[in-house]
């Protein structure tokens, strides 16, 4: 599991975008780390548009969710002996 944190909610804006940028240095690696980032990701800004009620965030947590989830897929298809 990653070390990214789960609570998000007491975090200001631009603590979440630091966070943010700081998981990417060193950037994800291998499947499993950019489906974390990816997790991540969607949980950040889906927190800002909670917060802001900003659809720009929202459709970037949606995308993010969507890259988790097909990564996921690939890890899956991977450990069943897929390609």
């Amino acid at each position: 599991m990653s070390d990214y944190p789960r609570d998000l909610s007491g975090l200001s804006g631009p603590e979440l975008v630091r966070l943010l940028l700081d998981a990417t240095n060193p950037p994800p690696a291998t499947d499993t780390e950019r489906a974390d980032f990816f997790d991540f990701k969607a949980r950040v800004f889906a927190t800002l548009a909670r917060r802001d009620e900003n659809p720009t965030a929202a459709t970037i947590a949606s995308r993010a969710r969507s890259d988790r989830d097909r990564l996921l897929a690939r890890i899956e298809d991977q450990n069943r002996g897929g390609r």
